[in-house]
């Protein structure tokens, strides 16, 4: 089976690099390759950033795709109900790609997956190549899909910066153990749940720590909206039967 990769980012090479050892007649296809009268056959990935997918897809659908058995792509928020007349699937990644990645690096880790029957076949065939995991989302859920992700993982960064925020003014610069205070609440709520994992002011009802800690909060980042929305969301975790 023959494996076009369109896109030779973080995400196009590490698949190529890790694929290739499954399959040797891949093709990694960058920008200067003209793919309007491309004669493709076999599975295309799409790689590149998600505003170019849609555009990939209206210069291949000019092409005659009847030896293509599927054409995907990897973004996170996009489905693929808008490619037509093949087989069609996307396998995003729940992994941060900040960088080209090793193969044993992508082992284990859980793909996002969706798309038409057949389609679907050719993804969970290449993810199982790829020694990871599936889940399969909805085809009209996928911008819910990818903002649980955006949620959990890229906003951590925010809550690490206001945390620096607040180091910073006491002259302390380094918060690696905050992050592994972090690292430790995320494997409590693995182990026992969101419920039983919870700790801190809210799960002892210390209103007064709440209210002096608000008032901080609010005087560093001019915003008490978001303080009161995390503490009640704290709050219905911790009242949820």
């Amino acid at each position: 089976m023959k494996i076009y990769i369109i896109g030779p980012g973080k995400v196009g090479k590490t698949l190529y690099n890790c694929l290739i050892k499954k399959y040797s007649d891949i093709i990694l296809i960058g920008k200067n390759i003209d793919i309007s009268n491309y004669r493709f056959d076999g599975i295309i990935i799409i790689t590149t950033p998600d505003d170019i997918i849609e555009k990939i897809w209206n210069k291949l659908k000019n092409n005659n795709l009847e030896n293509v058995l599927a054409i995907g792509h990897c973004s996170g928020v996009l489905d693929s109900s808008f490619i037509q007349s093949v087989p069609h699937f996307s396998m995003h990644p729940n992994f941060p790609f900040n960088s080209e990645k090793k193969c044993e690096e992508i082992q284990n880790i859980v793909w996002g997956i969706e798309g038409n029957e057949k389609g679907l076949e050719y993804a969970k065939k290449l993810v199982t190549d790829l020694k990871g995991k599936y889940i399969i989302i909805p085809q009209n859920k996928k911008i819910q899909y990818h903002l649980a992700a955006v949620i959990l993982s890229n906003f951590s960064y925010a809550l690490a910066k206001l945390s620096m925020d607040l180091y910073k003014d006491m002259n302390l610069n380094n918060i690696e153990h905050l992050i592994d205070l972090a690292i430790y609440s995320l494997n409590n709520i693995k182990k026992v749940g969101l419920k039983e994992a919870l700790t801190g002011p809210v799960a002892r009802n210390d209103i007064k720590t709440i209210q002096k800690e608000k008032k901080i909060f609010k005087s560093y980042f001019n915003d008490e909206n978001i303080y009161d929305f995390f503490i009640d969301t704290l709050y219905r975790i911790k009242e949820e039967t």
